[in-house]
């Protein structure tokens, strides 16, 4: 049985320091050192049923009336 794929939507990270804007590039070399680099610029698959199963087990927790 083939599981069904979500189709993509989350966008990949690029970390690279563009010339125009120089504001960011510490945080960018930051990130691109960092061990959650992976994380950021992978693209896994998502399977619906996996997805469905994390949102009906996900609970909402509130502090100071706030999510």
């Amino acid at each position: 049985m083939a599981l069904p794929f979500k189709t993509p939507h989350n966008y990949l990270c690029i970390l690279t320091n563009p010339s125009d804007n120089t504001t960011f590039h510490s945080v960018i070399d930051a990130l691109s050192s960092s061990r959650y680099k992976t994380l950021l610029t992978c693209n896994p698959s998502i399977y619906l049923d996996t997805l469905h199963d994390f949102w009906k087990n996900a609970k909402l927790e509130v502090q100071d009336k706030k999510p």
